[in-house]
């Protein structure tokens, strides 16, 4: 399948066109590749902010809480330790704990074109000729535009060629509507949406990137 909607301008006139450009297509997606550039951003993006305390941090404990011998209990040598309540925890996580990974940039190339894919084989990926700059933040104007398209109920991915504020404002206020530039789309914002919607300009300049 090599063939999408154009959406002409922003009043929701279309026509079905093929894909001049096609170096984005693969005959083979990786759902192995997607999965693992889902998981490198979902790592990169965690914060390492949540810490605990150890055995030796806790406060309190500074003496056996009973002598060690001729109690018929078991030797404990501070109230502390991590089976104890208020005790310090084994293992646990620290802001140290770094939890980048990576992936190539050949494997992130076969991930974002099997993405690309994906939209397509599922009727999913359309093109917008028109520029999107409004003359002002109208979250009015994307909804009638959504409603003319039968895609007020879906969620939809924006893909801009270059920053437009009042689109991008307008796209925030509704809850289903995501909206990147092309050179901050990626495979999870791609699998996230329904529908992707990508400026033809856009679409190029990815296109000359992941080829």
């Amino acid at each position: 399948m090599s063939s999408v909607k154009l959406f002409k301008d922003l009043q929701g006139n279309s026509s079905t066109v093929e894909l001049k450009n096609k170096a984005l297509i693969i005959d083979e997606i990786s759902e192995q590749e997607m999965f693992m550039s889902v998981l490198t951003e979902n790592s990169n993006s965690r914060q390492s902010t949540a810490s605990t305390l150890t055995k030796a941090e806790v406060r309190g404990g500074g003496r056996k809480p009973y002598k060690q011998k001729h109690t018929g209990r078991a030797r404990q040598g501070s109230i502390r330790n991590p089976h104890y309540v208020g005790g310090g925890r084994a293992f646990g996580p620290t802001p140290e704990i770094n939890h980048k990974i990576k992936q190539n940039a050949k494997a992130h190339k076969l991930a974002f074109k099997s993405a690309i894919t994906v939209k397509l084989n599922g009727n999913s990926l359309n093109l917008i000729s028109d520029n999107l700059d409004l003359k002002q933040p109208s979250s009015k104007t994307i909804n009638e535009l959504l409603k003319k398209i039968n895609l007020e109920s879906k969620k939809v991915l924006f893909v801009l060629n270059e920053k437009e504020d009042n689109f991008i404002k307008s796209c925030q206020n509704i809850s289903k509507v995501t909206s990147k530039l092309w050179n901050q789309v990626s495979v999870k914002d791609l699998l996230n949406s329904d529908v992707a919607i990508i400026q033809e300009e856009a679409f190029n300049k990815i296109t000359e990137v992941f080829a």
